[in-house]
């Protein structure tokens, strides 16, 4: 009878490590280490999931690095110029007309002062 009760407790006891949560930035963690070189069976048993876990970590860390990396690629470079062009050309005729606007007025002066 022991056993069976010995049983029920152990199989409770990994259900409670089963169910415990990771936190992403110990999967993270997890992951680099593996990406640098540490034992993937060797880590399993230090933060108790299983190997197939810490791969479909690496797997999935891998493969949305790779999706972030092409979606960069895809999207063109645009400069501050090309973002505000229009509003660079309003700015530049207003001051043109602002020149214009004191030229004839300095020249409406001058004219004004001689007679």
């Amino acid at each position: 009878m022991k056993s069976g009760l010995q049983s029920i407790a152990s199989s409770e006891a990994r259900r409670e490590v089963r169910y415990e949560r990771v936190t992403s930035r110990a999967k993270t963690d997890a992951v680099l280490r593996v990406l640098n070189g540490d034992s993937v069976a060797e880590l399993s048993q230090e933060l108790g999931v299983s190997i197939g876990r810490i791969e479909r970590w690496k797997d999935r860390f891998v493969q949305a690095g790779t999706a972030e990396l092409a979606r960069r690629q895809d999207e063109p470079s645009i400069g501050w110029v090309a973002k505000h062009s229009s509003s660079i050309w309003q700015w530049i005729w207003l001051l043109l007309a602002l020149v214009a606007l004191v030229s004839f007025l300095a020249v409406f002066m001058q004219r004004t002062s001689l007679q």
